[in-house]
């Protein structure tokens, strides 16, 4: 790959820039150049997530190409979502005003690992793009849910959500498991991904058998300063 000097395929840090920036269908790419050689890149992203706020990531050779690259091919009067690096974040804080900020840990697990948990009132379902969904439900309602967010040819996340009041049942934990068991077995590698203060949720992972990868990304809303 050209860029392969600035992004590993087969890093779990860089599986989410992987996918946006070079699988994604709805995906404009830009890149850098200096002296025929590519120092750089920025995806900018159409998701079902969030329509209105387009997902950037990017990567660069260094520090110094990143503004470019939002002054070049960023619209200065739009918000956009950021995913990059944790080490991009001081870059980012510069050269735009950021709210929404987190750091997450990025865990992931392999079959030997996986200590799976069953719980017979999961129901599989499909997410809108036809990837696997997993939810409980109670009193007609969706207790807790797990989906792939995003798929690549080889990773893919999955992202949970538990409703406050049905928490601290197991519920978070059993549908991350039956998540977790359709991506192992569809031979991708699971990404749990995970805010380093959510305690909660870092431990459904763990005790499903993930590991922390010792790697994390920083996430924002921003737009560029004037």
């Amino acid at each position: 790959m050209i860029l392969e000097r600035l992004i590993s395929p087969t890093a779990p840090e860089d599986a989410l820039t992987n996918y946006y920036a070079f699988q994604h269908p709805r995906t404009t790419l830009r890149t850098f150049s200096q002296r025929g050689t590519i120092e750089g890149f920025l995806a900018i992203c159409q998701t079902g997530q969030d329509l209105f706020t387009p997902l950037v990531v990017m990567r660069a050779v260094s520090d110094d190409v990143l503004p470019v690259l939002m002054r070049e091919h960023l619209d200065a009067h739009r918000e956009y979502l950021f995913i990059v690096r944790e080490d991009m974040a001081t870059v980012l804080r510069q050269c735009l005003v950021t709210h929404d900020e987190i750091v997450n840990r990025i865990y992931t697990v392999n079959q030997a690992d996986f200590r799976p948990v069953i719980n017979v009132l999961v129901q599989q379902s499909s997410t809108a793009e036809g990837r696997p969904r997993f939810e409980i439900r109670s009193g007609g309602e969706v207790s807790a849910v797990a989906a792939v967010t995003w798929q690549s040819d080889r990773f893919a996340e999955i992202g949970v959500s538990t409703v406050q009041a049905q928490r601290g049942r197991g519920w978070g934990k059993a549908v991350v498991s039956a998540c977790t068991a359709v991506v192992l077995a569809a031979g991708l590698t699971p990404l749990y991904v995970v805010a380093e203060d959510n305690l909660p949720s870092i431990h459904i992972a763990e005790t499903l058998g993930y590991r922390f990868t010792g790697k994390r990304e920083f996430s924002c809303r921003g737009r560029l300063r004037s």
